[in-house]
């Protein structure tokens, strides 16, 4: 099993959902509002110090919990339908689960996704 985390622009959002949508086995996802801290200070130019950008922009997080086999799929629909192609479009993480368990009913692993 495997974690995905997107953040994408807001504006981007109903393009995301509804292209994973037309994924038959989507096993569907979390959604929040988040904020990124930009990049700051350039240290290593002592000469050409900036401030601290402190201007937050706003962005939603997606988090999918699936099976390997859907990874590569999502992947690429998310960063295909999120892409605008300017600068902080975003970003995919994807990372290893080791257990998950449905609470309604105990199933574990695969059969709780």
């Amino acid at each position: 099993m495997k974690r995905i985390i997107a953040t994408v622009r807001p504006t981007k959002l109903d393009d995301v959902v509804a292209a994973l949508n037309k994924i038959e086995d989507f096993p569907g996802a979390g959604i929040s509002e988040t904020k990124r801290v930009l990049r700051g200070t350039n240290q290593s130019d002592k000469n050409n110090l900036k401030q601290l950008n402190l201007d937050c922009p706003h962005y939603i997080r997606l988090e999918i919990i699936c099976r390997n086999g859907l990874v590569d799929d999502l992947v690429e629909i998310i960063r295909w339908s999120a892409h605008t192609g300017k600068p902080g479009d975003g970003k995919i993480i994807v990372a290893p689960i080791e257990s998950a368990i449905r609470i309604s009913d105990g199933q574990t692993d695969k059969a709780a996704l």
